[in-house]
C-alpha cells in the first residue's frame, strides 16, 4: 500500500472515531418555546446554550428575560437564569414543554418593580389595593384590604426575606387597621395566611433564593449572597427594560 493511501484511510479512521458535535441550531429553537412556557408572555426573551453530547443534554442554558409572567402570576420586570449540566427530558422537549430529568447547578437573578408587586398581591387577593414603596430598606404599604368581612384601610410596615429556599416571604413589622394597631398574634396569624408571597412548587426547575433587597423603585431577589448579580454576563440586556 503506498504511503499516501496509508495516510489518509487513517485521517478518515481517526475522523470517524471523533464524537459528532451536537446540532444546537436544530434542538434551539425547541428549547425556546421550553423556556417561552415557562417566562410567558414575556416582552423580550434571549437565549444562549451549549448543547452537550446527549439529546436534551446542555452544559449550560442562559435566559434573560423582560416582563414575564412566571407560575402563579407572579410577574418580573427583568430575570437572568443559568442551568449548569441540564437534562432535558427529550419527549417533552419535542412538544416544546421545560421538563428537566436533573440539573446539576441552577442560578436566578430577578427584578420586581413596586407596580408589579402590587398587580400580583392584587390577584391574590380580590379586592384589596395597597400602594407600595420602600424607604431606607423598608417596605410601607398603605390602602384596603378585605379583613374579617369587611374592606378596611389599612396601614403597614415590613420587609421582605428569604432562608435560602425557594419561597420568598414578607415579614410585617408593623400593621393598623382602621386606624388601630393590631396585636403581634394576629399579625402573625396574618403572615400564615398570605406568605410565602412566592412559592416555587409549580415551577419545572427550583432555585434557592439567598438575598433580597429592596431598593427605591424595586426589589432584587437572588441565588447569589449579597444579591450580586454574578451570571448576568452571561447576557446583558440590550438596553433598559422596555
Amino acid at each position: 500500500m503506498r504511503r499516501g493511501t496509508f495516510a489518509a484511510l487513517m485521517l478518515l479512521a481517526l475522523a470517524a472515531s471523533v464524537p459528532a458535535q451536537p446540532a444546537a441550531s436544530q434542538d434551539e429553537p425547541l428549547l425556546r418555546q421550553a423556556v417561552a412556557s415557562f417566562f410567558r408572555d414575556a416582552r423580550v426573551l434571549r437565549l444562549d446554550a451549549v448543547p452537550d453530547l446527549y439529546e436534551g443534554g446542555y452544559a449550560r442554558v442562559s435566559v434573560y428575560a423582560a416582563r414575564a409572567t412566571l407560575s402563579g402570576g407572579f410577574r418580573v420586570d427583568e430575570a437572568w437564569v443559568r442551568l449548569v449540566g441540564a437534562s432535558f427530558n427529550p419527549q417533552a422537549l419535542r412538544r416544546g414543554q421545560f421538563q428537566l430529568d436533573g440539573v446539576r447547578d441552577t442560578a436566578l437573578h430577578m427584578r420586581v418593580t413596586f407596580d408589579s408587586l402590587e398587580l400580583y398581591f392584587s390577584q391574590l387577593t380580590p379586592g384589596q389595593r395597597v400602594r407600595l414603596w420602600s424607604e431606607r430598606g423598608l417596605v410601607y404599604g398603605r390602602g384596603v384590604v378585605p379583613l374579617w368581612g369587611a374592606q378596611l384601610p389599612v396601614d403597614l410596615r415590613g420587609v421582605f426575606a428569604v432562608d435560602g429556599g425557594p419561597e420568598l416571604y414578607f415579614r410585617v413589622e408593623r400593621l393598623r387597621v382602621n386606624g388601630l394597631p393590631v396585636p403581634d398574634a394576629v399579625v402573625r396569624e396574618l403572615e400564615r395566611r398570605f406568605n410565602p408571597v412566592l412559592t416555587q412548587k409549580d415551577w419545572p426547575v427550583r432555585f434557592k433564593l439567598r438575598a433580597v433587597v429592596v431598593n427605591a423603585e424595586d426589589v432584587v431577589v437572588s441565588s447569589h449572597p449579597g444579591a450580586a448579580c454574578r451570571i448576568c454576563a452571561d447576557l446583558a440586556p440590550a438596553g433598559p427594560a422596555p
